[in-house]
């Protein structure tokens, strides 16, 4: 790596940790210890999925305790002097107890979304042995984390256009290929066009519903090939940690397309084009669900609509904000978030439209290119 661009991305994840320890100034809070794999790395650049990795954030020094298996890729990983990292051998939270001995905290701040009940009761009692108290503070980095800055809106662009390429090569495969594929077989054959692309490979577990399983929003992929020309896709890459998120419903065979199909799917499309016209910042999430849900309900397919109409995408697939009815979270400049309603009828099927944006102060800048009108593959 450039040495210049290795201070850049040092100075980055520097300001990121100064964000934080500015948060847990202002509300008292003397630390914080950082379980996520994706908060670890938003704050230091060192990515270890399931690594069993911990930060400890105080106000002078920064903590990571890893394991042997991940010890050399956090070394190579983090180019910042005020982070110390440290071997733990067998506990983690042995090993943090060491450390603590070394400060005077009545209290350790932990964020709970990633460790288990079991663990946080071992911990409240190693802790309470020291008499240090545990209490938990969740949401500080995934509240910074719901703002993009100008690295990871970089990072997410070039996700959605490996995205879109590879949806247009499934596209130019041709619907009588397609139609020779099973479920499983068509998702795998997307996951491979996404790392042909330089993806480092899926983001989530593709789905691929064929038929009448497209009226399942979160369907799993079976040795089932395309019989009524239906197909649901609803995938995503990762990118340098970032994620990319769409789904869109192809059809095949026109002369087993029903009218309703045709019906269904112009009132889907109309809904995500009424929410994308209505997304800017200064609105609230349940005012874009809203948008949507109020026009699919207007056309009779209000009960069919049962899910939220998006979420926050960055370094995980779900995200902050959530998109829908109940949430109160107003939308600032430069959140990314998918707008993705949807229409399903029990053993009928499903349509679903679904595009990553970034929210601007006036509007909102969609990041496909990929077409989502009404047509018949060939």
């Amino acid at each position: 790596m450039h040495k210049k661009h290795q201070i850049e991305l040092s100075d980055l994840f520097n300001s990121r940790v100064e964000r934080v320890r500015h948060i847990l100034n202002t509300r008292k809070i003397s630390n914080l210890l950082v379980l996520s794999d994706e908060n670890i790395f938003y704050l230091t650049g060192f990515y270890g999925k399931n690594s069993n990795s911990l930060l400890l954030i105080t106000a002078k020094k920064i903590y990571l305790l890893t394991n042997f298996l991940y010890l050399e890729h956090a070394k190579s990983s983090i180019d910042s002097k005020n982070i110390e990292i440290v071997l733990y051998k067998r506990d983690r939270f042995i090993k943090l107890i060491e450390i603590l001995e070394g400060y005077y905290f009545k209290s350790v701040y932990i964020e709970s979304r990633k460790i288990s009940f079991k663990e946080g009761l071992n911990l409240k009692r190693m802790l309470s042995i020291k008499d240090i108290k545990l209490e938990v503070k969740d949401g500080i980095v995934e509240k910074l984390r719901t703002i993009k800055d100008k690295t990871e809106i970089s990072i997410i662009k070039k996700a959605c256009k490996l995205t879109d390429k590879s949806f247009e090569r499934v596209l130019n495969y041709g619907a009588k290929n397609i139609e020779n594929l099973s479920e499983i077989e068509l998702a795998f054959y997307i996951e491979n066009l996404m790392v042909k692309n330089k993806a480092s490979g899926k983001s989530f577990d593709i789905i691929s519903a064929f038929d009448k399983n497209s009226s399942m929003p979160h369907y799993s992929p079976q040795e089932i090939t395309l019989k009524d020309g239906v197909v649901l896709l609803d995938f995503g890459c990762r990118y340098k940690n970032y994620c990319s998120d769409m789904t869109r419903t192809i059809f095949t065979k026109k002369n087993k397309i029903s009218n309703e199909f045709k019906k269904i799917y112009d009132i889907v499309l109309e809904a995500q084009i009424r929410a994308i016209n209505t997304c800017r910042e200064g609105i609230t999430c349940s005012s874009l669900d809203s948008v949507a849900r109020e026009f699919i309900r207007s056309k009779g397919y209000g009960n069919n609509f049962g899910h939220g109409l998006g979420h926050g995408v960055g370094l995980e697939i779900h995200e902050e904000p959530v998109i829908n009815a109940a949430s109160k979270t107003v939308l600032k400049e430069n959140m990314v978030i998918t707008i993705e309603p949807g229409i399903y009828i029990e053993n009928f099927g499903g349509v679903r439209i679904e595009d990553m944006l970034i929210v601007k102060k006036n509007g909102c800048e969609v990041l496909y290119n990929s077409r989502k009108d009404f047509f018949i593959a060939s």
